[in-house]
């Protein structure tokens, strides 16, 4: 299992979990479908810390780096 932000442009994984302490995130992402089983994709990164632009569910999203590295993803 990986976190979000580790993943590299062009790869694949599944969200297995939500770190429970960031509250505002975990309702943040279950409002954009960013849930436990979907499917997300990496499509550009940023250099650095900056932010991330996700494909999940055929909408695309930006995220912040220190957001994503709450997300666990299982790699596909």
């Amino acid at each position: 299992m990986k976190r979000l932000n580790e993943l590299l442009t062009g790869e694949q994984g599944t969200v297995c979990q939500l770190e429970a302490a960031n509250e505002l995130l975990v309702r943040q992402c279950k409002t954009l479908g960013l849930t436990p089983g979907a499917v997300i994709e990496v499509l550009r990164q940023s250099r650095g810390t900056g932010p991330m632009q996700i494909k999940c569910e055929g909408t695309l999203y930006a995220i912040r780096s220190s957001d994503a590295a709450l997300i666990c993803i299982k790699v596909a």
